[in-house]
């Protein structure tokens, strides 16, 4: 007979506040480590900032076509059992835009989302 502990039954869910603090320090995990209050770090114990970088990474790669059409199915249905709402997602695609495309290649529109991200977050 196989036992499973409850906690690892537990869905990993991903919240606009994960989001804003992933942001919040660039995407950099060490930044979060070394000066992220105690809060932040909290949020972050169970893999969450690995996962948000791996969902930016494959909206990336998804947006160059660089996967197939099942790898971008398998993609969507990991955000939709990722996050509750939309706009989430969107955060997702943002995210991707600023921290993978080259600096050069942005648009006046993900400028602006860059300042609307900062001061609604």
């Amino acid at each position: 007979m196989v036992v499973i502990a409850h906690s690892s039954l537990r869905t990993l869910k991903l919240t606009k506040k994960h989001l804003h603090i992933y942001d919040l320090y660039e995407g950099k995990r060490t930044s979060l480590e070394n000066v992220g209050t105690p809060e932040e770090k909290e949020l972050f114990r169970n893999g969450e900032f690995k996962k948000i970088s791996n969902l930016i990474d494959t909206k990336f790669k998804a947006n160059q076509g660089q996967l197939s059409n099942d790898e971008i199915t398998k993609y969507k249905l990991e955000l939709d059992q990722l996050f509750d709402k939309n706009w989430n997602k969107k955060s997702i695609k943002y995210l991707s835009t600023k921290y993978c495309e080259p600096r050069k290649t942005r648009s006046s529109f993900n400028k602006i989302m860059d300042m609307l991200w900062a001061m609604f977050g």
